[in-house]
């Protein structure tokens, strides 16, 4: 039974233009996230007015520990050379993937939903719904994995500081928070029109 849903020309486009864009982003953020976190002399970032060059994973530790690194020439060659070795870079790969594969399934889901609802005749929500749903349960598995993924990272580099091995945790329960009440609304969102669908095809059996 079709769904009764068709966008017009226009629209459908807009749609398959913009699911085209989530994909490409998707892809990017699969390969270039985990890459460029275990080659950080690559790396960049940008503040509220202004971009800088970033010096990788010294600026994600504690203002202390990047003062003991930065005291001398010899800590901050020990520090670089931790950094250089093949496990590290493998262990920061695979704790920015923690974070980047959820974010790139969300992207993912997002982007072939667009696509679907994108497509010319019925059955668009149908199709488009289950990706909806698969987008919003990765939106939650990524606001846990964040903090999570920053944790493991200032925890992988710290051998390599003057401090030695360290505990370290990164929790904001504010930006958690944001990303979950974000990922719930829009799962619950799914349900919401995917009952409504089910009412009106019993509806439509029933009359």
């Amino acid at each position: 039974m079709s769904d009764g849903y068709s966008l017009s020309p226009r629209k459908a486009r807009i749609c398959r233009l913009g699911g085209g864009f989530f994909l490409f982003a998707a892809a990017l953020t699969a390969i270039i996230v985990p890459f460029s976190a275990a080659w950080p002399e690559f790396a960049a970032f940008c503040r509220t007015e202004y971009c800088e060059i970033s010096e990788g994973p010294l600026d994600a530790l504690p203002n202390d520990v990047q003062a003991q690194v930065r005291a001398s020439a010899s800590a901050q060659a020990a520090f670089d050379a931790y950094l250089a070795r093949p496990i590290v870079r493998l262990g920061a790969m695979g704790v920015a993937a923690t974070t980047a594969l959820p974010f790139a399934l969300m992207l993912l889901g997002v982007g072939i939903a667009l696509r679907k609802l994108g497509r010319r005749g019925g059955q668009a929500v149908d199709a488009a719904l289950p990706w909806l749903r698969r987008a919003s349960i990765a939106a939650i598995i990524w606001a846990i994995a964040e903090p999570l993924s920053s944790s493991l990272n200032i925890m992988l580099v710290y051998p390599g500081t003057p401090a030695g091995p360290h505990w370290h945790f990164v929790l904001d329960i504010i930006a958690i928070g944001k990303g979950l009440m974000l990922g719930l609304a829009a799962y619950a969102t799914v349900w919401a029109l995917e009952s409504g669908l089910r009412a009106q095809r019993d509806l439509d059996e029933f009359v």
